[in-house]
């Protein structure tokens, strides 16, 4: 069995390395660069804790936080459908990174959540994910699945195996413009295609669509085809296939674009996709 995380925390190491030796000279006093570098690959499936954060105030809140289990590997090796979210970067704001395959996508202090509800609906990213996640993974060419619970997406977020990579490493805020993104494609190409290519993922799903963008309209779907990949649109400009390797690549919103993004016409795109193509969602592994 290929070992994808062992792989993808070695990609990562190198890459961090070559962040740190590239900008400690922009910060000399910086004592340690490598806290701005937010890891990520396939998110983690173990026990969900509470992980304290103390202000220099004295407040303190919590994030929920996923715990490695050592069985990703595994889970990922045989997946029926591997789905890759490729999004920009880690917002911090003024923070440090943390691990991206850490995030439960619960809300982050109890005081804050709504009476019975876990799923962080206030963060629009993070509800968009999971409901995409949702969507993506119950529909199939007869079946779509855009009618469910926030309590049935979060649980199918828990026990289904997926992977997140940021295509820019170093953390930023509220937005991350698409020249600061071109940018850190172009200078981190090597890395990046490292990664991806390694997790082999069957589904990838590119955030950060823009009409301003040549060709596809995302740089990070740009990336792929510049790169060894070969995604043709076969449901307007939302589905791209990959006939020789049985892959698609679909062409999203940002997941934080309240405006633009809605779940529900993502799942229903793969739907129309799915019923020209209904094989594709049997497993790819041999």
């Amino acid at each position: 069995m290929k070992d994808y995380v062992a792989e993808n925390e070695r990609i990562l190491n190198e890459w961090r390395e070559k962040y740190i030796e590239e900008n400690q000279s922009l910060y000399p006093t910086c004592p340690n660069l490598g806290e701005y570098f937010a890891k990520d690959g396939i998110m983690f499936m173990g026990e969900i804790v509470a992980e304290p954060k103390v202000y220099p105030n004295g407040d303190t809140t919590f994030r929920w936080k996923r715990k490695k289990n050592g069985k990703e590997n595994e889970l990922w090796s045989k997946a029926p459908l591997r789905i890759l979210y490729l999004t920009k970067d880690q917002n911090t704001g003024d923070d440090v990174a943390w691990d991206v395959r850490s995030e439960s996508f619960r809300y982050a202090d109890e005081k804050y959540r709504p009476s019975g509800m876990w799923l962080d609906t206030k963060t629009t990213f993070f509800r968009n994910l999971v409901y995409s996640l949702y969507g993506i993974g119950n529909t199939t060419a007869e079946k779509i699945a855009i009618d469910f619970t926030n309590e049935k997406a979060l649980e199918y977020a828990d026990k289904h195996i997926f992977a997140r990579i940021n295509c820019k490493k170093e953390v930023g805020g509220a937005t991350c413009s698409n020249d600061i993104l071109r940018k850190a494609i172009e200078s981190d190409n090597k890395y990046l295609k490292q990664q991806i290519d390694n997790l082999d993922a069957d589904i990838l799903v590119c955030c950060g669509y823009s009409q301003s963008i040549e060709k596809t309209g995302s740089l990070i779907l740009n990336f792929l085809n510049d790169n060894g990949y070969n995604f043709v649109p076969v449901v307007d400009e939302w589905i791209y296939y990959y006939e020789k390797e049985n892959k698609i690549a679909i062409n999203s919103w940002h997941l934080s674009d309240f405006r633009r993004f809605d779940y529900s016409e993502m799942v229903l795109k793969y739907h129309e996709f799915l019923k020209k193509h209904p094989d594709f969602i049997k497993s790819h592994r041999k």
